[in-house]
């Protein structure tokens, strides 16, 4: 059996497809208030990737984007509103991958969370242990 070296996603409506290949650089729950107003969600799984290693490989015409704070980009399609992507300066050469948006598993499971001490009160959650 192979082990698989890249996973393929789209948005909801499938205007937009993608393929990241692996290895990711991390995958994490943010639970960041702008992660959180952008995807209407308590916290949002993000797969962190090289930005070399993202491809939009259908709809690239059907992706906008809305710079939700200075020098960062959130991406989604413009048919049914699926946010898909984040770049921003802060980590200048990645791209972060929703994790729900893909048809297959990516090579590990999330392994932290980013901005903690954010988190929605009406949400159960400790905070890891360090």
């Amino acid at each position: 059996m192979t082990t698989p070296t890249q996973a393929s996603g789209r948005c909801h409506c499938g205007a937009v497809r993608f393929v990241a290949r692996f290895p990711s650089r991390f995958v994490a729950h943010c639970h960041c208030a702008s992660c959180r107003r952008a995807h209407g969600a308590a916290f949002v799984t993000w797969a962190g990737f090289k930005s070399d290693q993202v491809a939009v490989t259908a709809g690239a015409e059907h992706l906008a984007a809305h710079e939700s704070s200075p020098q960062t980009f959130r991406r989604f399609c413009r048919q049914c509103g699926t946010k898909l992507f984040f770049e921003s300066a802060r980590w200048p050469g990645e791209t972060h991958v929703v994790l729900a948006a893909f048809d297959e598993p990516v090579d590990r499971a999330p392994q932290g969370h980013a901005f903690a001490a954010e988190h929605v009160d009406w949400l159960p959650f400790e905070l890891p242990k360090s």
